[in-house]
């Protein structure tokens, strides 16, 4: 890929579904909380923000990317500094804002296309894949690192939000491989530990996505 893909993009590009497009079941909910909190991630890579005590305290309000400008400008109107947590919940409810800028930004990158649909008077469009040899690519990346092992920051908490986003079941669709995909993300993560900043971060964008991710199968169990 000529044009590096940013975190929450890449995560945004793997819950699509690769041949019939849409989000996948398994990530359908899960995926806004990581991509917020990949984009916190993002905003901390780029010296943005920084994380004191499980706390976001924005350093640098002035960003030439528009969705990132969105939300700094957002976190410096609080007065004090908010959980992690905090601002994962509060951006959910700009998630529209948000979700437009990833998709918009994808498709910039002629990556994926929005398709119109409609049912009776309702309208609305759905996110395919565009670029299938890059998505491809993407995804044997994914599943190098997670096979293979890898030290890096940066692939290490791209590989962080991977089960939280319910992406597992997209790279490994087979349960066997699956549940050994998943022990490897396990033994990995304790192996080569982030800066206690990242993991605090990540730890956090975990726990909301899954609580939300708990609560909409409660919810599901109840009403079939």
């Amino acid at each position: 890929m000529e044009t590096p893909i940013p975190l929450s993009q890449k995560l945004y590009l793997l819950a699509i579904h690769p041949e019939k497009g849409g989000i996948i079941s398994w990530s359908y909910t899960a995926i806004d909380y990581v991509v917020i909190g990949s984009l916190l991630m993002e905003l901390y890579k780029l010296k943005k923000i920084r994380f004191e005590n499980r706390r976001v305290v924005v350093t640098d309000r002035k960003s030439d990317n528009s969705l990132h400008r969105f939300m700094l400008e957002k976190m410096s109107k609080s007065g004090s500094p908010r959980k992690i947590s905090t601002w994962i919940s509060r951006f959910n409810m700009k998630m529209k804002v948000i979700k437009t800028e990833v998709q918009q930004s994808l498709v910039d990158k002629r990556l994926i296309r929005m398709e119109p649909k409609k049912f009776l008077f309702f309208r609305w469009t759905k996110p395919a894949i565009l670029d299938r040899k890059a998505i491809g690519q993407l995804e044997r990346d994914i599943k190098n690192h997670i096979l293979k092992g890898t030290e890096a920051e940066d692939e290490l908490i791209l590989l962080s939000f991977i089960e939280p986003g319910g992406l597992l079941y997209r790279l490994f669709p087979e349960k066997a491989q699956r549940r050994d995909a998943k022990k490897r993300l396990s033994r990995m993560m304790v192996s080569n530990r982030v800066s206690a900043a990242v993991s605090d971060a990540i730890s956090a964008s975990q726990a909301v996505a899954a609580s939300i991710a708990v609560s909409v199968a409660a919810t599901s169990v109840v009403t079939t």
